[in-house]
């Protein structure tokens, strides 16, 4: 029975979205105003050091981001340690092989295997709901901060998931 349980985890573990949360508290509240600090499994190296350059954090998706060189420094180690092209987990793996060679994203949620796991869901679901709004908030369904987006657990607010027969309004 043991065997059969074991078999059946590593099973699971093979299937998992899971992803090692950011449990740093000066990286999570150098971020923490405007979002939650995505782990860094999400990109591959190249967009994480284009995302830090200068430029890039003069306008950061519209805003002014201002942090000391220091923990400028700390995020930027971080990010390309664990990034999608380095990190061995599975998911970051499919991430990885989903993003053009050439490409840079700077997006996660345009990341295709991100884009892929969203795109049967209805828009409304997203956009027109007021506690999402967005693609990148996926804090409002996933528990993200704990680095956790299984499906089985996702949790779409105003929304129920049914048994055979997806997602309906609630």
């Amino acid at each position: 029975m043991k065997k059969y349980l074991l078999s059946l985890s590593l099973v699971a573990s093979a299937f998992a979205f899971e992803v090692e949360p950011v449990t740093d508290s000066e990286m999570k509240d150098g971020c923490i105003d405007c979002h939650f600090v995505y782990q860094a499994e999400f990109l591959p190296k190249r967009s994480w050091e284009k995302m830090f350059e200068k430029s890039e954090l003069e306008n950061h998706f519209g805003k002014k981001v201002e942090l000391s060189d220091g923990l400028t420094s700390k995020f930027l180690k971080y990010y390309l340690e664990n990034a999608s092209d380095i990190s061995e987990s599975k998911v970051a793996g499919k991430i990885n092989r989903s993003i053009e060679p050439d490409s840079t994203p700077l997006q996660i949620s345009k990341v295709p295997y991100i884009v892929s796991k969203h795109e049967d869901l209805p828009k409304e679901m997203f956009l027109e709901n007021e506690k999402v709004k967005s693609y990148a908030n996926c804090t409002s369904c996933h528990e993200a901060k704990k680095g956790n987006y299984e499906e089985d657990d996702v949790n779409v607010p105003n929304w129920t998931k049914r048994f055979f027969f997806g997602w309906s309004k609630k």
